[in-house]
């Protein structure tokens, strides 16, 4: 199944990227390494790392699969 990981610190369309996992039913991975004002359902999931400066790229790097799509906080994304 295809999931969604954003690195979500400096990630300015966190709510719409959830919006939209919510209305396809897909799993959205929000990584942050700071509380983040997002409220969780079956669909959306909050992974708070450690703070140093890679911790959210290396937690979505250990989990991604082939097919599923990347939201990094430079702007690019990436389907895996």
């Amino acid at each position: 199944m295809l999931n969604i990981y954003v690195d979500a610190d400096a990630c300015p369309v966190k709510e719409e990227i959830c919006r939209v996992a919510m209305r396809h039913n897909l799993q959205v991975y929000l990584v942050s390494n700071s509380r983040l004002n997002i409220i969780v359902n079956k669909n959306v999931h909050k992974i708070q790392v450690k703070s140093d400066l890679d911790a959210a790229d290396n937690w979505i790097e250990e989990h991604i699969e082939t097919g599923d799509i990347v939201k990094q906080s430079s702007g690019h994304s990436l389907v895996c």
